[in-house]
């Protein structure tokens, strides 16, 4: 068996996130490090904040890419590693640190910079994210179009992500609402992987240029084609591409599969990525991080799949 860590994107943060991981050894430098960036306690029994404060841009990112990263060095001091690695939006920076290609808390700083970055552009006019499922792709990106709206990232044949200003979403989700199974307002505050975002791209990429990145010890995919970035000239391009061009997760998550992964462990807040593998490959073992009650837990099942 081979096993594949995929991490989370936002839109699942919540308040006890971090309950199963405050008290793991290995993970307490990298929450250490989530606290100093977000200002909140990863330690407490809950994080003190609403729902909708979690939603800001400022303050999810962080928490997801620490999430993921302090959930791998759990699981990687129980002996946990994966043959490949690919991550959800935000998510793909937590894979690269997974993979080694650069410590913990350089990425959580380039989270940091990464959100400022993309909040600026949406700093005038208030931004959005609607998932829709039912909607052949074509449709989808038809309609987003004639909204003013942009298809931001493709689940699968009829599972998009849109993203745009709000009153573009407003406009898009009129028209499709009759013709989709389901529609549903992401707790996100900007279009990501948009047009929208394109003036963060500059900025991000002088960051990562100079973050020292290394070559990962396994592959990590990029979530535009799936496919493995190997030098820090690839990763700086990819990831400051991603954060304005479309995602195409459903090749991403191909690519993974090609890669030889018969097992799927996501890790990051929630379970959204253990649903769609389990939606697209039925026959393939998959669960959450979230799903366990200790990283011991999770770690005993990934070790049946390594």
């Amino acid at each position: 068996m081979t096993l594949a860590i995929l991490c989370s994107g936002q839109g699942a943060q919540h308040a006890e996130m971090f309950r199963t991981l405050a008290g793991e050894e290995a993970a307490r430098p990298i929450l250490a490090r989530v606290g100093d960036l977000t200002g909140l306690d990863p330690f407490a029994p809950a994080l003190d904040a609403a729902p909708e404060a979690l939603a800001a841009n400022r303050l999810a990112q962080p928490l997801v890419v620490g999430h993921a990263l302090a959930a791998h060095a759990a699981l990687a001091a129980h002996g946990i590693g994966a043959a490949v690695h690919a991550g959800y939006s935000a998510g793909e920076f937590a894979a690269h640190g997974c993979a080694g290609a650069l410590d913990a808390a350089a990425i959580l700083d380039l989270m940091a910079r990464r959100a400022a970055f993309m909040d600026a552009c949406a700093h005038d006019v208030p931004q959005g994210m609607v998932a829709t499922i039912g909607l052949p792709l074509r449709e989808a990106e038809a309609m987003a179009r004639q909204a003013g709206a942009f298809v931001a990232i493709v689940n699968a044949p009829d599972h998009v992500v849109v993203g745009g200003r709000l009153a573009a979403l407003d406009l898009y989700e009129a028209e499709a609402v009759a013709r989709a199974r389901h529609l549903r307002r992401l707790p996100v505050r900007v279009a990501s992987h948009t047009p929208l975002m394109a003036p963060a791209a500059p900025d991000l990429h002088a960051a990562l240029a100079a973050s020292g990145w290394r070559r990962p010890d396994a592959p990590t995919l990029s979530g535009l084609d799936g496919r493995a970035l190997q030098t820090p000239a690839d990763a700086a391009l990819h990831l400051a591409r991603q954060v304005h061009e479309r995602i195409d997760w459903a090749r991403c998550v191909e690519s993974v599969f090609e890669y030889g992964a018969t097992a799927v462990l996501e890790i990051g807040p929630g379970r959204a990525l253990t649903r769609m593998i389990e939606e697209s490959h039925p026959g393939i073992p998959v669960r959450a991080f979230e799903d366990f009650r200790t990283a011991a837990g999770a770690a005993t099942w990934a070790s049946r799949h390594v």
